[in-house]
């Protein structure tokens, strides 16, 4: 599965594992990003190939619930 090049330029959102704060980039940010750290509580957190295909697929099928990993960061540092 790749990432779709229809939300490259999208405002896509995910939430921060540590404090749950919505955080909203371009989808070709979240491509292009390794490592997201949160500006409301410095949590660090690794953007793997597999939470990025959940945060594209979270856009594309938009009733995936809000507590899944695809809006949810799955791993801290």
């Amino acid at each position: 599965m790749t990432l779709s090049r229809e939300l490259f330029e999208a405002d896509l959102t995910f939430h921060c594992p540590g404090c749950e704060t919505p955080v909203v980039r371009k989808g070709s940010w979240i491509k292009s990003a390794k490592v997201f750290i949160c500006d409301a509580c410095s949590t660090q957190t690794r953007l793997t190939y597999g939470l990025k295909l959940a945060i594209f697929d979270a856009h594309l099928h938009p009733e995936a619930p809000p507590s899944s990993p695809a809006t949810r960061g799955q791993s801290r540092q």
